[in-house]
């Protein structure tokens, strides 16, 4: 955004878009502003007291003197400058006057701009702030410019930044996992079908986009070693809930020699204290701006006090709390816990729950058994208050004969899982692993409703804009 002038060590250029004027008669104050870095930018003389910095010039729509290519040094013109015009800005780099605040320690006078693309005044009304939902996406081109949602994309890069961190510094590996896959992962009914080429042009070969990158890692782990991915993953499901997307990110890990139950909790421990405490270092000030900062502290002290509750004690826990099955009865020993009542028994808890050892029935047929009871998985979701499960994780299926029981028990064919089959005879490294949905960690962290607030481009049903 800033360089030096060429010939003139006094000067400095400024390129960027005009984020807001205010003039007065003898003098015009600018704010230019690219990416997370903006100036202000002193047109004329200072003979009267500053205005606030930031302010806006309301009367934009008049305006039709200055067209790309312009020159403006005049302070009476500069009015006619547009919200969003992208400008090349020459003047003098002058320290700021004292008591005057801005985001950089120095302002821009005796200043020129030369207008390379006039910005339209009447897009700034477009997505104002505090548009509705359904403006905010129907016209999502503009909301990225809101100062608040701009915040939040920085925010899901430093979340994704934290993920990276904690991987690395614990010896993971990085890697790239295909969209496309010909087997499904988490259930059928939820895949996005298409013909993928086939050997012959005339004869495609059936093919999917993959709800999990889980398989992926799990084949390149005994030879990388322990790795993870940030990469999308794809539901079809005709869901309209806050929570779910056809598309989302997906941060995905596998660890190899996790023998014991207890070894896999420490693992999601470990990340979650990690994550959330690099997330509120790596990401104060955008969380400051947000009013977020305290909030996404007090949860780094939760993640210092989780709950550990079996299924059984979670069904037990509705009971004492009168929390009943949407048939309006209690829920019995096996039943699964809807998506409602599980959530309304996370926020009375108030706390980080790990939910473990579900009935088998419930989960994928690659989730290790209970040694001390086979009818139960040893499969962790993590579920926080007011999101309900961001996590779903566990111990992988290591016995080949038992893996090729429950693809047949589960009405899958267990020729199309060749490869999964055979890393259970080719030297299996005792695995476990994890997903989880960066929208939804994002919402928890940071107060939001719906997952369409934090994510750049929501896909879901009916919707595929911009």
């Amino acid at each position: 955004m800033f360089k030096p002038v060429a010939g003139d060590d006094s000067k400095i250029e400024v390129l960027g878009l005009v984020r807001s004027v205010r003039s007065g008669k003898d003098f015009a104050f600018v704010e230019v502003g690219y990416g997370d870095s903006q100036v202000q930018v002193v047109f004329g003389s200072k003979k009267v007291k500053e205005p606030t910095v930031g302010s806006f010039v309301s009367d934009h729509a008049e305006v039709k003197e200055l067209d790309t290519g312009s020159f403006v040094s005049d302070p009476k013109k500069i009015k006619e400058l547009t919200i969003g015009s992208f400008v090349s800005v020459v003047g003098k780099k002058t320290d700021l006057p004292t008591g005057v605040y801005s985001s950089q320690t120095f302002e821009i006078t005796d200043a020129t701009a030369h207008i390379l693309s006039r910005g339209d005044p009447s897009t700034v009304s477009i997505c104002p702030p505090g548009a509705s939902a359904e403006i905010r996406l129907e016209r999502r081109l503009y909301y990225f410019r809101d100062k608040e949602f701009i915040e939040i994309l920085r925010l899901s890069d430093v979340l994704c930044q934290s993920f990276r961190k904690f991987f690395v510094a614990g010896g993971c590996l990085e890697v790239l996992p295909p969209s496309f896959t010909g087997v499904e992962c988490e259930g059928g009914a939820t895949l996005f079908k298409l013909d993928h080429p086939g050997r012959s042009s005339t004869e495609p070969m059936p093919a999917f986009l993959t709800q999990s990158s889980q398989f992926a890692l799990e084949y390149m782990l005994p030879g990388v070693g322990d790795c993870f991915c940030i990469a999308p993953s794809y539901r079809a499901e005709h869901s309209h809930t806050r929570r779910h997307l056809t598309e989302f990110t997906h941060v995905e890990a596998e660890w190899g020699g996790i023998d014991t139950f207890d070894k896999h909790l420490e693992k999601l421990s470990s990340m979650l204290q990690s994550v959330v405490g690099e997330f509120l270092k790596l990401g104060e000030k955008s969380l400051k701006k947000l009013g977020k900062y305290e909030r996404v502290a007090g949860l780094l002290e939760k993640t210092k006090d989780i709950v550990v509750l079996t299924h059984r004690d979670a069904i037990e826990k509705c009971r004492e709390l009168s929390i009943d099955g949407p048939d309006g009865k209690p829920f019995g020993d096996r039943d699964d816990i809807p998506e409602a009542q599980e959530r309304k028994l996370i926020d009375t808890l108030d706390k980080i729950v790990f939910l473990v050892k579900f009935p088998r029935e419930f989960k994928s047929f690659y989730m290790k058994l209970d040694p001390l009871d086979e009818s139960y998985v040893l499969g962790c979701d993590v579920e926080v208050p007011g999101v309900g499960e961001i996590i779903g994780s566990g111990m992988r299926e290591s016995s080949f004969e038992r893996l090729t029981e429950r693809l047949i028990s589960a009405g899958l064919d267990p020729a199309d899982y060749k490869e999964y089959l055979e890393l259970r005879k080719s030297g299996f490294c005792l695995t476990s692993g994890m997903g989880l949905g960066l929208g939804r960690m994002l919402c928890w962290l940071l107060d939001k409703q719906s997952i369409r607030d934090v994510v750049a481009f929501p896909r879901f049903p009916g919707y595929l804009m911009p």
